[in-house]
């Protein structure tokens, strides 16, 4: 039987739209978030630091600072690739993913600059749909070749669908133009990468 690693409930929009835009909002210590693998989970709610700039609102700050971290966690399952597959298919999936987290994160973290918040990981130990945990990772370090690429795709595909879901979250919440525009490029982004994933499952 082949071992995949353990994903995490979705988060629907209804949800997406009280982890930017309402939680978010109250500056609450993140003890909301889940610190291991649960059926429910309530929506987390980090510390946010008040933005340096006057049209950066709280969305904005949340949606970014939680950006950073999911992009930060899947780059360390994307270094797996290389080593644990014989696939050139998925390791050409896994060298354009990588590059494009990689161009987003030198963007999330100008933004951050740029607003004063704090380069800290507000989420470090949580277990958010959409984040690669060490868990996660343990187990695809103990996976080879066709056994790995079924649980690497399916790492991918939920960090990527939960991607395309905050992204639409920051743009239907958020209130600085030009967060909003990163996030419409991640939208896309997670788009054409959705249909990569589906045309390497398609072919294996």
């Amino acid at each position: 039987m082949t071992v995949v690693p353990p994903r995490r409930p979705g988060t629907g929009p209804a949800r997406l739209s009280a982890l930017l835009a309402g939680l978010l909002l109250a500056l609450v210590p993140a003890a909301g978030c889940a610190t291991g693998p649960a059926t429910e989970r309530a929506a987390p709610a980090p510390v946010v630091s008040t933005p340096a700039t006057a049209t950066l609102g709280g969305t904005d700050a949340a949606w970014i600072q939680l950006m950073i971290p999911m992009n930060e966690q899947v780059l360390k399952a994307l270094d797996l690739v290389p080593g644990q597959t014989t696939d050139e298919r998925i390791r050409d999936l896994a060298g354009r993913i990588a590059a494009g987290r990689r161009a987003e994160l030198d963007d999330l973290r100008r933004l951050r600059g740029s607003a004063g918040l704090p380069a800290v990981n507000q989420h470090e130990g949580h277990d958010l749909p959409g984040m690669v945990i060490p868990a996660d990772l343990v187990v695809l370090r103990s996976l080879r070749d066709a056994a790995f690429d079924r649980a690497v795709r399916e790492t991918l595909r939920e960090h990527v669908e939960q991607g395309a879901r905050l992204a639409d979250a920051e743009q239907t919440n958020g209130a600085d133009p030009e967060t909003r525009r990163l996030a419409e490029r991640m939208r896309q982004t997670r788009a054409t990468e959705l249909g990569w994933l589906r045309r390497t499952t398609a072919t294996t």
